[in-house]
């Protein structure tokens, strides 16, 4: 039986597979390692263009961060710091081990550089959610704090007797009253 000989179609789908696999393949290399390969430029582009960015961090050997604390942090004028907690909605406290996609959602939108947009929602919602319980007025500041513990390495535990080490970080302090007003009608929840 002859051979059929391939049609455009079916070259263009094969380079075009052919290229989506090294791709992938090149995504499966530890991020030090690709951020020194020549085409590397490329292939963020690439990645760019088909918004198909892997985080392969399931296969690293230990896990990067050992706990997760994220709490929001009210200030009312002449009174003391508040620490309320962050999960919409009821502003109920953040546990890592209990609820998993919480933990990816802390892990993606706020440690991710381009996800902003969510951050601004999110900081919005929880305005709207602090003027709502009737406790705060709009002068009131509010920030987010995010506390990750991360992970030292086995050499860095043997000599500092320590297994994670804490890099907090703080987004705000905001309005209440301002954040609560950038809102649009359209993004308001009944």
């Amino acid at each position: 039986m002859p051979a059929i000989p391939p049609t455009r179609r079916g070259k263009v789908i094969v380079v075009f597979a052919s290229v989506h696999l090294v791709f992938l393949l090149f995504g499966v290399l530890p991020t030090r390692w690709r951020d020194q390969i020549l085409v590397s430029p490329v292939f963020n582009r690439y990645e760019r263009v088909t918004r198909c960015h892997q985080l392969w961090n399931m296969f690293e050997t230990i896990p990067n961060m050992n706990r997760l604390e994220a709490r929001l942090i009210v200030q009312e004028k002449g009174q003391r710091p508040r620490e309320l907690g962050m999960v919409l909605p009821g502003l109920r406290k953040f546990r890592q081990h209990d609820q998993v996609r919480l933990n990816n959602w802390m892990v993606n939108v706020i440690f991710n550089p381009t996800r902003g947009v969510f951050r601004e929602s999110y900081m919005r919602s929880a305005a709207e959610a602090l003027l709502r319980s009737g406790r705060y007025g709009p002068r009131t500041q509010v920030s987010l704090e995010v506390v990750p513990y991360y992970t030292r390495s086995l050499l860095g535990v043997r000599s500092l007797k320590e297994i994670a080490v804490e890099r907090p970080s703080v987004l705000g302090p905001f309005e209440i009253g301002t954040l609560a007003a950038q809102t649009t009608p359209a993004q308001t929840t009944p």
